[in-house]
């Protein structure tokens, strides 16, 4: 090899080495690019999960939150059912005592028109009982004043 061809070669060869290092400069830049981009969307995802997060925990408080309301929204109505129950059982009883009661009252009405009516004729009696009684003394009177 002559001496003019080892550095024509030696050129060629830091031109190709330059070459390379610049295309793997290019993909190293791409590649840190790609990278950058990866990783903003991983925290975009982060973020996105977290928020996420406190939204299905909120969602399952407001969850925990509707069972309660229904399990004593429930309760109320069974709580209600048993005291419209009891109360419509009272009323009958009430009705069934009301309803004797005015049977009885309509008795005692029949009854005090009996006494009245005895009564009369007892003071009917009693008049006649006294008019007799009163003619008898005046006869007495009269018998013995002769």
């Amino acid at each position: 090899m002559k001496a003019r061809t080892l550095p024509i070669l030696n050129a060629i060869g830091c031109i190709v080495l330059t070459g390379l290092i610049g295309i793997q400069w290019i993909k190293e830049r791409s590649l840190n690019r790609e990278l950058r981009e990866q990783r903003t969307a991983l925290a975009e995802a982060r973020k996105q999960t977290a928020e996420e997060t406190t939204k299905r925990t909120a969602l399952e408080r407001d969850i925990h939150v509707l069972k309660e309301s229904i399990a004593s929204s429930q309760q109320a109505a069974e709580a209600t059912t048993k005291a419209l129950a009891e109360k419509d059982q009272l009323a009958g009883q009430l009705q069934s005592d009301l309803d004797a009661t005015r049977t009885q009252i309509s008795a005692w009405e029949t009854a005090i028109k009996e006494r009245d009516e005895r009564l009369k004729s007892l003071d009917a009696d009693l008049t006649a009982t006294r008019k007799r009684l009163d003619e008898a003394i005046e006869r007495l009177k009269a018998a013995s004043a002769r």
